[in-house]
C-alpha cells in the first residue's frame, strides 16, 4: 500500500504546472523532486507568489514547474526538456546528490542560469542556495540530549532515506551524538517528513523499545512523536519542536501544563524564493558579493528560534500573516537579496 501511494503521488505531480506565460522578461523552469507533504506544497506556493511579483516588474515572462517525485530519471528528463525549450533560468530541488550532475552541467554549459535550491548536489557547476541542514539538526539534537541530562536512550526520527537534505541532517545528528557518550541511540527510523507516516513509524519504534527517554525528529514529525506516545499510553519523551503550526498550537495549549520545547523554524519559502531572486539578479549581470558567497554557494542558516518565551507571539504572527498554512515561514525581502550582490 505504501508503495502504491508513492507511485500515485509521482503520477499526480509529474504534470507541468504553468503559473503564467507571455509578456516580456525571462523564461523560468523549475524542476522539483517530491511534493509528498505540505512543506513542499507551501514552498511551491511561495515560489509562485514571488514569481508573480517579478512578472509584475516585467522580469519574468513565463514560469513552468514540474514535479518528478522520487524518480531521478524523470527529473533528469524534465531538466533536459527545460534545456531544449530554451529557458533563461533553471531552478532545481534535486532528488539525488549525484545522479543529476551531468544534465545540470549541460544546462550550465548552455548558458542557462542554473540554481540548486534546498538540497545539495556534488557538481560545482551551478549556483547553490543551501540551508545549513546539518547545523540545524545538530542544534536540535543537542537540545534533546541536554534536556535528557546527557544520558539515556534516544530514537532518531529522520526524514526520507537518500534525500540529500535528509542525509545532511543525519550528519548533524551524528555529529551531536558523538559529544554525548552516555546517550544510547536505540534506532534510526524514517518518518518521510509526513505527519501520518511519521506517527506510524514512531508507533513501531515504541512497540520495539520499552524505554525511550528522548526522540530527535524532523519538521512536521515532532507532533507525530507526541501523538504516538499518547496513543500508546506511554510517558512522553523529551522531543525537540519544529516550525509546524499544529505543533505550535499544541505547545501553546499545554504551556500551563508544564510542556516545554525548543524549535528552529525551517521556512518552506526561504531557499526557493531566494534562488529565484538570485537567478534573476545574476541574469541581469549582477555579481555575487564575495564576502557573502563561497564561490557559487550561498549557505543560509535557520535563524528563527522559538522557545517557551516567544511561542505564543510566533503563533499569533503566523496566523495573522499566513492563516492556516502549516509551516512557520520565511521569505527574504528584495532589499535583503540586493545585499548579496555587489
Amino acid at each position: 500500500m505504501k508503495r502504491l501511494i508513492v507511485i500515485l503521488m509521482i503520477v499526480i505531480f509529474i504534470v507541468p504546472a504553468v503559473a503564467f506565460a507571455g509578456g516580456k522578461g525571462f523564461k523560468v523552469g523549475v524542476s522539483n523532486s517530491f511534493i509528498t507533504h505540505s512543506w513542499r506544497t507551501q514552498m511551491i506556493n511561495n515560489l509562485q507568489k514571488k514569481a508573480a511579483l517579478y512578472q509584475g516588474m516585467g522580469l519574468i515572462s513565463e514560469l513552468q514547474i514540474q514535479h518528478a517525485g522520487f524518480d531521478v530519471d524523470l527529473q533528469r528528463s524534465h531538466i533536459q526538456n527545460f534545456i531544449d525549450s530554451g529557458v533563461d533560468i533553471l531552478l532545481i530541488d534535486p532528488a539525488s546528490l549525484t545522479a543529476l550532475n551531468p544534465v545540470i552541467e549541460d544546462a550550465v554549459d548552455e548558458g542557462i542560469i542554473t540554481v540548486i535550491s534546498d538540497q545539495p548536489v556534488t557538481s560545482k557547476a551551478p549556483y547553490v542556495i543551501l540551508p545549513t541542514h546539518d547545523v540545524w539538526m545538530e542544534k536540535l539534537a543537542k537540545y534533546v540530549f541536554d534536556r535528557m541530562g546527557k544520558k539515556g536512550s534516544v530514537v532518531y526520527l529522520s526524514g526520507i532515506d537518500g534525500a540529500p537534505a535528509s542525509d545532511m541532517r543525519d550528519q548533524g545528528f551524528e555529529r551531536a551524538l558523538k559529544g554525548y557518550p552516555n546517550i544510547k541511540l536505540l534506532a534510526k527510523i524514517y518518518g518521510s517528513w509526513d505527519p501520518a507516516l511519521a506517527q506510524q513509524a514512531m508507533a513501531d519504534g515504541i512497540a520495539a523499545y520499552p524505554k525511550i527517554d528522548g526522540v530527535v525528529a524532523h519538521d512536521g514529525e515532532c507532533l507525530s512523536v507526541i501523538r504516538a506516545f499518547d496513543a500508546a499510553g506511554r510517558p512522553q519523551p523529551i522531543v525537540n519542536g519544529s516550525g509546524f503550526r499544529p505543533f505550535f498550537e499544541y505547545w501553546v495549549k499545554n504551556l500551563d501544563k508544564g510542556f516545554t520545547s525548543y524549535a528552529i523554524a525551517n521556512g518552506p519559502g526561504n531557499a526557493m524564493t531566494l534562488a529565484l531572486g538570485t537567478a534573476i539578479r545574476i541574469k541581469q549581470g549582477k555579481k555575487p558579493k564575495a564576502s557573502v558567497w563561497d564561490g557559487k554557494v550561498l549557505r543560509i542558516d535557520h535563524a528563527n528560534v522559538i522557545t517557551d518565551k516567544n511561542v505564543k507571539e510566533a503563533l499569533e504572527e503566523h496566523i495573522r500573516y499566513r492563516g492556516v498554512e502549516d509551516y512557520i515561514d520565511e521569505v527574504k525581502s528584495e532589499e535583503f537579496i540586493d545585499t548579496l550582490f555587489e
